[in-house]
């Protein structure tokens, strides 16, 4: 069984919860990094699981843009300092047209999902400390403040002085949120002094004020534990480093039962994304964007990437090399097994492809053209690639057809700019270089060649041709390799190249068959 619906069977309906609400969230700190993208397909991918085991199931994502700026980002001016230590709900945006600094990187990130198929309903911290939602949690928390206070000191080693509370209060003259501390709840105010924090100076303000509707926010934990309790979480997962033995799981967890009096949701911890082998940050702005890789890899196929692992599975994504024909042709694959064209390798291949759709619907089953031959033929000049694929087919593209190729051209064009090794790029050779590469050929493969061209001439059978290849070869002495090196040699002028019928059946037939002849 999937390992999606393994837990969608599993998991339980706790704290009385008559529907299961998978949750997630992030803070919008910078430009949110690919990694952050597992957890949200992680998580849609158990909500969409649900659904279709028919439970009643629900998926939120919460976007902390009322946690303080705590690092600015290189891409960002250095005015943005004078904002360190202030919720990123009161920063201004970096462009015009969005509401705040936390509303521009979460916004960019929401769309990078949603192109990925997840249509999560989406709260904001900011507004439900405002609009008075975590009020009652608030209270709680500063009323058992000692209790949390000592699971911080006991779990995660983490100690704090005697009469301190789980919150942050916004200073009321300089907006920081987290240079504050706060002290003395007498059930309305608190006592609260702007000193400093790690990374920015407090303004020295002191005072006391109301920490509800917006005048203050709970220290992470507390919050994270809260927000199981305001939005009824029953599942959800974090990354591996918050889910140590010792860490933030586990304080949150025990914060949420003693604290909160409320069951903490199933959990499953999932290993980091990686690209190139090295971990992201968001607040460093380290790492490629969410955006970035979503306007590169077309949807289902990251979709594909990022769900087909199991959660305790690293995945270690580099758009150098042969990575990203791999994956697409590990993606249409798995499409073949799903549409019963081949037998699956693994039972789980039919549901990986099914849970990649980014409409939540079996996706089509239609022509995918070969990304690799893609990135070839586009390298071929005055080719037709709509036509190539219709002759392939032999009916035209079908509308979802056409729009799958163009994307696939899309993807193809920015590797081979951007990542693709000069192993993958390539030009056919000149006619006079040709000829004479082809007298240079051992005896044997320049008459398997010119055997093999005659007929070609004759059929556009591609299991026809590979049967002649084999018999010309074993006929003139050759090995099937040596016989492909040859091709290329007189092609494209190197050892190596696309898959050899698919490619030459793409090109002018008389062009390939007077090559393969040697004709002067």
């Amino acid at each position: 069984m999937f390992w999606a619906d393994s837990i969608a069977k599993e998991a339980p309906l706790s704290n009385g919860a008559k529907k299961h609400v998978v949750g997630d969230g992030k803070t919008p700190s910078g430009r949110i990094h690919v990694g952050s993208l597992r957890g949200v397909v992680t998580h849609d991918a158990i909500y969409r699981a649900l659904l279709d085991a028919g439970k009643e199931a629900e998926f939120v994502y919460r976007f902390d843009d009322y946690d303080a700026l705590d690092a600015v980002p290189a891409y960002l001016p250095p005015e943005y300092c004078e904002h360190l230590g202030k919720p990123l709900s009161e920063i201004p945006s970096p462009e015009p047209g969005f509401r705040s600094y936390g509303a521009f990187f979460a916004l960019e990130f929401q769309s990078a999902f949603e192109k990925l198929g997840c249509h999560p309903r989406v709260e904001w911290a900011s507004e439900d400390y405002k609009g008075g939602k975590m009020n009652a949690v608030l209270k709680e928390a500063m009323e058992k403040a000692e209790i949390i206070r000592e699971i911080n000191a006991r779990v995660s080693a983490a100690k704090k002085a005697d009469g301190w509370l789980p919150i942050h209060a916004v200073c009321e003259k300089c907006g920081r949120i987290s240079t504050t501390q706060s002290r003395n709840f007498d059930g309305e105010t608190v006592e609260y002094a702007c000193t400093s924090a790690r990374y920015v100076k407090g303004c020295g303000h002191a005072g006391r004020r109301s920490p509800f509707n917006g005048g203050a926010k709970l220290t992470w934990k507390a919050h994270w534990a809260a927000q199981f309790k305001v939005y009824g979480i029953t599942i959800e997962g974090e990354g591996k480093d918050l889910a140590t033995v010792g860490g933030a799981r586990d304080a949150t967890n025990e914060i949420c039962r003693k604290v909160f009096n409320y069951e903490p949701p199933y959990d499953l911890p999932y290993e980091f994304f990686l690209v190139g082998g090295k971990k992201m940050s968001t607040s460093k702005g380290t790492g490629m964007s969410a955006r970035e890789i979503a306007e590169f890899l077309s949807p289902e196929v990251l979709r594909f990437l990022l769900a087909r692992y199991k959660p305790r599975t690293a995945i270690n994504f580099s758009p150098e090399g042969e990575t990203v024909p791999k994956l697409y042709d590990d993606f249409d694959s798995f499409a073949e097994a799903h549409f019963r064209r081949r037998e699956p390798r693994d039972p789980d291949e039919p549901r990986i492809y099914e849970l990649s759709s980014v409409r939540h619907a079996k996706p089509g089953d239609f022509l995918k053209p070969p990304f690799p031959l893609v990135a070839y033929l586009i390298q071929v000049p005055h080719i037709d690639v709509v036509k190539v694929f219709n002759d392939r087919k032999g009916t035209p593209l079908t509308l979802e057809e056409l729009a799958c190729l163009q994307e696939r051209v899309r993807v193809a064009r920015l590797w081979l700019e951007k990542f693709a090794g000069e192993e993958f790029k390539f030009r056919l050779i000149e006619h006079a270089e040709a000829i004479k590469k082809f007298h240079s050929l051992p005896a044997g493969a320049q008459r398997a060649l010119h055997e093999f061209s005659e007929f070609f001439a004759q059929t556009n059978d591609e299991a026809a041709q590979a049967n002649k290849i084999r018999e010309v070869c074993e006929k003139h002495g050759i090995s099937v390799q040596d016989f492909y090196k040859a091709a290329y040699a007189i092609t494209i002028g190197k050892e190596k190249g696309p898959k050899l019928l698919p490619f030459i059946s793409s090109l002018e037939r008389p062009f390939v068959v007077q090559r393969f002849m040697g004709v002067v």
